[in-house]
């Protein structure tokens, strides 16, 4: 958490192996992963690393079927699974009755639901979300992070920048930073249980 400017996205991208850090290491799962060849790294990133960006991304010519389901067709994943892993993720952030909407027919809400069902598809155990509730109103970012902490309750690690005080309030653990700097780490996961 952090004002803009701070350094978050930066960390974010770092951390989830999109851009190599000047100085230091960066370790998931106890693999050093910018020791990795580049093809290894993204093929990890692939398989274990979520992120949802700031923006949306959508293609708006697609239903949000489409869209969750693109990934999985680039990867060369057969239809019936790909059906399957597609209906699974929709479902997962209370969407899948939305399959076949485009992106210009749903809410701000549902698009970021959207977004974050094209990152679970691929069954994703670290999530990493820039500014998850950024241009949504407060009931629809609390539907958003209800879902972050539901999904966070099936076992998948949530890493989140904000500068929102709602998002930090609901968080395990809060890294305040300034500057590019750590100003302080606070463990909450006993309160927010």
């Amino acid at each position: 958490m952090g004002p803009s400017g701070s350094g978050k996205t930066t960390l974010l991208r770092v951390s989830a192996g999109y851009l190599a850090p000047d100085i230091g290491d960066v370790q998931i799962f106890g693999r050093s992963i910018y020791e990795l060849p580049v093809w290894e790294r993204l093929s990890f990133r692939n398989r274990l690393l979520g992120f949802v960006f700031q923006g949306d991304y959508l293609l708006e010519d697609l239903t949000a079927y489409e869209n969750v389901e693109l990934p999985l067709i680039i990867q060369g994943v057969p239809k019936k699974p790909r059906k399957d892993k597609v209906h699974q993720a929709l479902e997962s952030v209370g969407i899948l009755g939305l399959a076949n909407s485009r992106p210009t027919e749903v809410s701000g809400g549902e698009k970021r639901r959207i977004s974050l069902a094209r990152t679970l598809v691929n069954g994703c155990k670290i999530l990493f979300a820039d500014e998850p509730t950024s241009n949504l109103d407060t009931a629809t970012a609390t539907m958003i992070l209800q879902t972050l902490r539901q999904l966070n309750r099936s076992g998948i690690t949530i890493v989140t920048a904000t500068h929102d005080s709602l998002v930090a309030d609901r968080a395990d653990e809060v890294v305040k930073m300034r500057d590019g700097m750590i100003e302080s780490w606070v463990n909450h996961s006993s309160e927010n249980q």
